[in-house]
């Protein structure tokens, strides 16, 4: 359950991100009350779009979950629904990056490192949108299983 202060604060944030001048590069969208869904492609094949679901407990003060939708069946479940990028893993369907809750899962001992604990301050919805684009652009092979 999300509590009214995270709602305010992701809501604010969300009506920044639109506003943004790089904003042309992705759609983001409302989905849930702490949740984004966001859809974008990579400059190396920009016609290939994923689709990114980031869910957040605790907005700004936890990482989102990180997963990419199935673009048919909006299912979260699907390897092939993932970009082949680094840190990512299709095959688990998680990410081991410092900017999602799953990598905060398999690496608890970030929580606590000055370089690669959890940032929540400022636009934390924006930052994690142009990591994931930048992360898109710059290190992007394929979808998973194609």
């Amino acid at each position: 359950m999300s509590d009214e202060l995270s709602e305010l604060n992701l809501q604010q944030d969300f009506e920044e991100a639109l506003k943004a001048e790089d904003s042309k590069r992705w759609k983001v969208k409302r989905a849930g009350s702490l949740e984004i869904y966001v859809t974008l492609s990579s400059a190396k094949d920009p016609s290939d779009f994923f689709h990114a679901r980031l869910l957040w407990s605790l907005y700004p003060g936890e990482p989102p979950s990180l997963k990419f939708r199935d673009p048919e069946t909006g299912r979260l479940d699907v390897a092939s629904a993932w970009p082949q990028v680094r840190g990512f893993r299709p095959q688990s369907l998680d990410a081991c990056v410092n900017w999602c809750l799953e990598g905060f899962g398999l690496h608890p001992e970030w929580r606590n490192d000055p370089n690669l604990k959890w940032n929540s301050s400022g636009n934390a919805l924006l930052r994690v949108v142009r990591i994931l684009q930048s992360e898109l652009d710059e290190f992007f092979t394929t979808r998973f299983g194609k």
